[in-house]
């Protein structure tokens, strides 16, 4: 299943670079693969209870950080036919090539 995920510290000031990066240590240190982007995080994880221990852990980490409130948006694409994140990009790419 590949997910978009924004997680987003509130009560903390502008700048989000410090909590993303403990969101993407988090991922790094679990062995999940991703992608991050301007904003979010795309990752690829086996199924919806993955994900919520994830995030559960994510809102833990914030929470010692000093984090008062976490803000989790996420978009999730499960398939029957598991699709990378990368076949997906290159689908698309393709259809790119074949037109003029």
């Amino acid at each position: 299943m590949i997910v978009e995920v924004s997680v987003i510290s509130l009560g903390v000031g502008e700048s989000q670079s410090e909590y993303v990066s403990e969101f993407v240590r988090l991922l790094k240190e679990k062995g999940v693969k991703f992608s991050i982007n301007p904003m979010g995080t795309v990752l690829e994880v086996e199924n919806f209870k993955e994900l919520a221990d994830l995030l559960d852990e994510a809102v833990k980490r914030l929470e010692n950080k000093g984090v008062p409130r976490v803000y989790i948006v996420v978009k999730a694409d499960w398939r029957k036919a598991h699709r990378s994140m990368e076949e997906k990009v290159v689908s698309v790419l393709e259809k790119l090539t074949d037109r003029p």
